[in-house]
């Protein structure tokens, strides 16, 4: 390890061999003080490894869920709070068949953000709109009086819909 102080009045913890820092902290201003941040103690990844079996077993198959959410920390792992939070919000208010089908389409099309979970859960929780009778009779154009058919539009000049679009009139 290295400790250097900054040109800003901090301490810069390094490793020797690849230079990479693995703290920085104020410096202590009275005598004996100890600057530590409480981070250094912590086992993270103990606590994401809980969070993503909490958040897994919100869903109606949490076999399904967990890798779906071990997806997204390995490409997120910094932020792998925020997309848990998010994922957590977005199953609280839904029905579990809007759950199902949002994470088989999030797999399905390889969206591993807790947004396109979201998005997908909104869309299956919305009313679906009524189907068309398939028995509907169709009218064909051959069918219709051909005459109609043959009817030409009225061709008008450019400046008369020039006046219209600037508020005038022809």
């Amino acid at each position: 390890m290295s400790i250097q102080v900054t040109e800003m009045g901090r301490l810069a913890i390094r490793d020797l061999d690849s230079g990479q820092l693995l703290a920085e902290h104020p410096l202590a201003t009275g005598n004996g003080q100890l600057v530590q941040n409480t981070n250094h103690k912590r086992d993270r990844t103990k606590g994401i490894a809980a969070y993503i079996q909490t958040v897994a077993e919100a869903f109606p198959d949490p076999t399904a869920a967990s890798p779906f959410l071990n997806e997204i920390y390995n490409r997120k792992p910094r932020y792998i709070r925020d997309q848990l939070q998010l994922i957590q919000r977005a199953l609280e208010p839904a029905e579990p068949d809007a759950v199902t089908k949002a994470l088989g389409y999030c797999i399905k099309h390889r969206l591993y953000r807790a947004t396109d979970f979201a998005d997908a859960v909104e869309h299956y929780k919305r009313p679906r709109p009524p189907e068309i009778p398939s028995e509907a009779p169709l009218k064909l154009l051959s069918d219709q009086d051909q005459s109609k058919r043959k009817v030409k539009p009225q061709i008008r000049e450019f400046d008369a819909y020039k006046a219209i679009l600037t508020g005038g009139q022809r």
